[in-house]
């Protein structure tokens, strides 16, 4: 357990100020390199809390200008912009994390037991732009999972229930023990990423505390301590617990400043980069990564990996083939991998043309000094928009009215050199519908009715509908699976599978079905095992599966059937090594 200690102290309601005067900041972003040593970084969240929004973005902003003061690197994420993706972007290696909103604690009426995917975290806007009544919680799991702090890192939690131990206004006061507990458990997921210290006042600001930080050598205990109190446990008769600090106590502010120093200049390796969502390649040219920022939901988002040897701030620029510089941007790592994505947009926020782009990066340590830089080269390419299958699972081989065919398409934005085909999984071609045409911006479509070129169906199998497209640009295409069979099946652990094991295996259905589908395990040296499936939420059939323990290893056989709507009888056959 953390080192605790509480205070309770005569305060007023939740999140008490003046009203906003001026619209809250938009989300805020990491500038470009600088060869001289890394300002502390001060990151204050503000999250919707219903009629207290107001006046905590008051405090914040007020706050933000006294950490600015010191000569602080403060990130704004404040409603409506405080999305769980806004505070990812700014938090990592943060030295001072504010959070004031809606604070959703353990032990709590609500829940019998601990809830971490939800409790002890950050209550944060929806979606961008979402209400002041709008909120999702995202608790002490995912903050351990995603987020890395600065070594001594401060955490100030502002006008949250149950952050200081008492639950919410009008509940009674708790016991030592629920207050301790409340606590120690909002504590602990920032204490996991790199907090060395969590701060919970319910009422009081944190501004006195940051001229603090910067102009004594107080330990985090002698900061804390109320004039005239006589010890740490010292509870208000009406008021309760509102007021609380987890940690080490006997931390300094020069520690905290300090972090970890400036520390060895760091080095980068294996940048890489590829599309985040994968399914697009170039053509006939340089091995280099593209993606196809359009903005139709189609790797339009570019992923930046690559290795540091110590915990490093990593800048990044982008120029185009011209030498032109046309994006530049900040992160943060820890040893190790670290990664960034790149939208696809300039530094005022536009799309970027169709050209190739140098990507730099460039890792440094917090006293500013710079190791070697690493290159990787990107082609953006954006002439097709939108390309489709629908649907992407589809049977029309029984040759009745059901799931004859998939509705293929895609829009070219501007007139290219077209090819069209179906492959299957090795890259052979099934079926062309066009090549190398000279075809017009607009909608193509193609109506695919599962056969080849010489007019039989295809077997059952995982096809492809690969569009190409032609520029002087460049050439590229998207390659999008179709599945063409009765049922499609997944497991939820992967082959080869172990005898005497369990899983759970998914079935879809291309066509409505009479009945819910059977699967069947046939195993070398044992007889035939059948399941009966149940529904699944959101569509599908599941069951859970045992490996017969008594086969034989060698080629397990799984065989999805039903029978549709009209009374056909259908089934797909799968195979697995098994062990």
């Amino acid at each position: 357990m953390p080192l605790i200690g509480l205070f309770a102290l005569v305060a007023g309601q939740l999140g008490a100020g003046a009203a906003l005067a001026a619209p809250a900041p938009a989300p805020s972003t990491t500038g470009s390199a600088t060869s001289s040593a890394a300002p502390l970084k001060a990151v204050i969240i503000v999250g919707p809390t219903n009629s207290l929004t107001d006046s905590n973005l008051a405090d914040a902003e007020s706050l933000a200008l006294t950490a600015e003061s010191y000569g602080m690197d403060v990130h704004r994420v404040f409603f409506p912009h405080a999305t769980w993706e806004n505070v990812l972007a700014n938090i990592q290696g943060a030295n001072l994390v504010v959070y004031m909103g809606h604070g959703y604690g353990w032990p709590s009426p609500y829940t019998n037991v601990l809830t971490e995917s939800r409790q002890d975290g950050m209550g944060l806007n929806t979606f961008d732009g979402s209400g002041k009544n709008q909120y999702t919680y995202y608790g002490a799991n995912l903050i351990r999972d995603n987020i890395t702090l600065a070594p001594n890192a401060i955490v100030f939690l502002n006008h949250l229930c149950y952050s200081a131990g008492n639950g919410e206004p009008g509940m009674a006061i708790p016991s030592w023990d629920l207050a301790r507990q409340r606590v120690d458990n909002m504590a602990s997921g920032w204490l996991a990423v790199g907090a060395r210290v969590v701060f919970a006042y319910a009422s009081q600001l944190f501004n006195k505390m940051v001229k603090l930080l910067f102009t004594t050598d107080d330990t985090m205990e002698d900061m804390f301590k109320t004039p005239g109190a006589k010890n740490f446990l010292d509870p208000h008769q009406t008021e309760g617990f509102y007021r609380a600090i987890s940690g080490d106590l006997g931390m300094t502010t020069s520690d905290w400043s300090a972090g970890s120093g400036g520390g060895a200049v760091p080095t980068l390796t294996h940048l890489q980069a590829s599309p985040v969502d994968g399914g697009a390649f170039l053509n006939g040219g340089p091995d280099d990564a593209m993606f196809t920022p359009n903005g139709d939901g189609v790797t339009d988002d570019l992923n930046i990996t690559y290795n540091v040897d110590a915990e490093a701030f990593v800048d990044f620029e982008v120029k185009n083939s011209s030498g032109g510089m046309v994006r530049s941007f900040s992160g943060w790592s820890p040893a190790g991998t670290g990664s960034a994505d790149w939208d696809g947009k300039n530094d005022n926020g536009d799309a970027v043309g169709d050209d190739t782009y140098t990507i730099k990066a460039t890792p440094r340590n917090r006293g500013g000094e710079a190791g070697a830089s690493k290159s990787v080269d990107v082609v953006v390419l954006t002439t097709m928009y939108g390309p489709a299958v629908s649907p992407d699972l589809f049977y029309p081989s029984d040759g009745d009215n059901l799931a004859q065919t998939t509705a293929l398409s895609v829009t070219l934005q501007q007139a290219a050199t077209f090819t069209w085909k179906v492959v299957d999984g090795d890259g052979n071609t099934v079926k062309t519908k066009v090549n190398n045409a000279s075809v017009g911006a607009g909608t193509q479509n193609w109506n695919w009715d599962g056969k080849d070129g010489s007019g039989n169906y295809v077997p059952d199998g995982t096809y492809y509908s690969v569009m190409t497209a032609t520029t002087s640009a460049g050439s590229y295409s998207h390659k999008l699976p179709v599945d063409v069979m009765a049922f499609r099946m997944t497991t939820k652990d992967p082959a080869p599978f172990v005898r005497g094991t369990k899983t759970k295996v998914y079935v879809w259905s291309a066509e409505p079905l009479y009945s819910k589908p059977k699967v069947k395990l046939f195993a070398p040296g044992v007889s035939v095992k059948k399941y009966r499936t149940y529904n699944l939420a959101g569509g599908g059939y599941y069951v859970k599966v045992t490996f017969p323990g008594g086969a034989q290893p060698g080629t397990l056989h799984i065989q999805v059937v039903s029978k549709d709507v009209n009374g056909v009888k259908q089934w797909t056959d799968y195979y697995f090594p098994l062990l």
